[in-house]
């Protein structure tokens, strides 16, 4: 397994219940006793946190006149409601030196000090017992999603605030300790260290990545998408051996080449190839429960309801074949070949299929790749160091969308995952995204006439863009394009945006419906494929934080109209002089399905295929 880094500075973030009959006790234990925890070697900041049964949503004591007409107009004046917790729960946040057992064992040699404050948890072992006292804390142990200024550059108001916004944790608390922390917001995360270019290039072993995840093949117009199922470990790993040396590389990108081929493996995938329980058990959680389980967060309301096959039951996908081709000619080709390979009697079978094509349009007199509602698409990517040309926060840590290497953190992604299994791979955000075109128009033609542009311009004002790309001069606060990455206007600025980037890599499905044309009731959207180091905090955060809720844009439950929003009384506001609502009757674009895949790099592929039964 890859060991955390023995030096630098990190976060630490515990969630642990307090016995439901404890609370008061535990409070006058911490108000007598204080912190003792700050006394641990290598301990910067520290705190500790009751988070009760209600957390109130606190509003600020002076508004600007803008922020409080805003407020009457989402909120009517009322106050917003509270996240109603199932249980109490004791957080511990701290920035340390390290690694976070360190700190743990450094709590551990406090002895009675530390049993006095977390006794009151449920599962806790005592001091008395190395082993389990560090256990009951690494597995209450959180990703989180920020970091403590502990050093310069970090005032103590902006640490207070960080511990303060408590209520972002009740989704958490909801789930008990199976989740993970959402993000407490500050100023931003410490400064990504800086290191020699050379080291970082070397780092990126482009033979071994595979090819997606560092380009986005723009020069292939057509894609298919082959789901399959294996029956067992010996016939799936003989299949995976024959397949592995195709699998395109990023160091073929460069070459252009005419096809490409890339393989993902979801958690019921691995299982079903022999990987070991504990191997198993070593990948974040997100990914061991599937996207399945994850769905009643990511799409609010709806969950999986709307999910049809091969994805209407959980692990029913175990891999997915994606290949692409510069002609359909050269993709059908491609397919027969890898078809051949497939079914009952090679052990593995083809559950479902999906092709994919680029559509292409004139806007702002340019031949560009548009998505079914007719934006011009694809238009930004984030820019890896190593790789990409760039400086300063244009370029993210490889680690970012490459396991094994530094991420924005400086720790190495997917730290923990065996590193035979992670090395050089990546995780693979996959979701189908049925597109209603004509509710789209539909919306954007119903309150055209409350703006100067008409439809054109509601389209814009929900999108973020004009419908060439071009940005607006003025980009509504909670439209599509801020919520999917809000820059410099959040608390944190750009360092907070840089934390929750993600590279893109989809293709839209289904024909094109013509302006003028009545809805012909096909299936249409876009295959949205994401490449990402860390699933929860880039993917997973985005969609839960950023696109179903709309509160840290000042705009309560107001959730994103391209992900989750839509149906009876649902409607978004467009900020303008004066501000207007756009009712969203029914759902613009609604999820079918999806999965978590890893990409598993080269020589993990093969590896794979070379196991035995164990």
């Amino acid at each position: 397994m890859t060991s955390q880094p023995d030096r630098g500075t990190r976060s630490v973030t515990v969630l642990a219940r307090i016995a439901d009959d404890r609370v008061e006790a535990l409070r006058k234990t911490l108000r007598e006793a204080g912190t003792p925890f700050a006394h641990v070697p290598g301990v910067h900041v520290v705190r500790l946190v009751v988070v009760e049964d209600v957390v109130a949503q606190v509003r600020p004591a002076v508004w600007r006149w803008k922020a409080r007409l805003l407020d009457l107009v989402v909120h009517a004046g009322r106050g917003p409601r509270p996240d109603r917790l199932p249980h109490p729960y004791l957080l511990l946040t701290a920035t340390v030196d390290g690694p976070q057992e360190r700190f743990f064992a450094g709590m551990r040699a406090l002895g009675p000090q530390a049993d006095a404050i977390w006794e009151h948890c449920t599962g806790y072992p005592g001091s008395e017992r190395a082993a389990g006292f560090v256990r009951f804390f690494v597995e209450r142990s959180q990703r989180a999603d920020y970091t403590f200024a502990g050093a310069p550059g970090g005032t103590v108001g902006e640490l207070r605030e960080a511990a303060g916004m408590r209520r972002r944790l009740a989704a958490l608390a909801a789930e008990g300790n199976a989740g993970r922390v959402p993000a407490l917001t500050t100023s931003g995360p410490a400064p990504v260290p800086q290191r020699p270019r050379a080291v970082v290039s070397e780092a990126l072993r482009l033979g071994d990545i595979q090819g997606m995840v560092l380009r986005g093949f723009g020069h292939h117009h057509a894609a298919a998408h082959l789901f399959l199922r294996f029956a067992g470990p010996d016939a799936a790993r003989s299949w995976l051996g024959e397949l592995a040396p195709r699998v395109t590389s990023a160091a073929e990108v460069q070459e252009r080449p005419n096809r490409a081929l890339h393989l993902g493996l979801s958690h019921a995938g691995l299982a079903a190839l022999g990987v070991t329980g504990a191997e198993l058990d070593a990948f974040p959680d997100e990914f061991r429960a599937g996207m399945y389980a994850r769905e009643a967060a990511l799409s609010p309301g709806r969950g999986t309801g709307p999910w049809a096959a091969p994805f209407d039951r959980p692990g029913a996908v175990h891999a997915v074949l994606m290949v692409s081709a510069t002609t359909r000619e050269i993709l059908d080709a491609s397919l027969r070949e890898l078809r051949a390979g497939t079914g009952p009697d090679a052990g593995v079978t083809v559950a479902g299929e999906i092709r994919g094509d680029r559509l292409l349009a004139d806007r702002g007199g340019r031949r560009t790749f548009v998505e079914h509602f007719g934006f011009a698409d694809g238009l930004s990517t984030p820019k890896i160091d190593g790789y990409d040309e760039g400086a300063g926060d244009e370029l993210l840590p490889p680690g970012e969308f490459v396991l094994g290497l530094p991420d924005v953190d400086g720790d190495a992604a997917g730290r923990g995952i065996p590193a035979d299994l992670a090395r050089n791979g990546s995780f693979l955000v996959y979701r189908k995204l049925e597109q209603d075109v004509a509710a789209f128009r539909e919306t954007t033609a119903a309150v055209a006439d409350r703006f100067e542009g008409g439809a054109g311009d509601v389209a814009a004002a929900l999108v973020g863009r004009a419908i060439d790309g071009s940005s607006l001069e003025r980009c509504p606060v909670a439209s599509h394009v801020r919520r999917a990455n809000p820059l410099g206007t959040l608390p944190g600025g750009i360092r907070l945006s840089r934390r929750h980037m993600m590279l893109r890599r989809g293709i839209p499905y289904g024909p094109e419906l013509p302006d003028g044309v009545p809805d012909d009731a096909r299936e249409r959207g876009l295959l949205f494929l994401a490449v990402v180091g860390d699933i929860h905090r880039q993917f997973e955060f985005v969609q839960t934080q950023w696109m179903a809720d709309g509160n840290v844009f000042g705009r309560g439950g107001e959730q994103d109209v391209f992900t989750t929003a839509g149906g009876p009384g649902a409607r978004v506001l467009v900020e303008g002089e004066p501000p207007a609502y756009v009712p969203i009757p029914r759902p613009l674009v609604t999820c079918r399905g999806g999965e978590y895949f890893l990409l598993p790099g080269l020589t993990a592929l093969a590896a794979l295929a070379g196991r035995t039964g164990r």
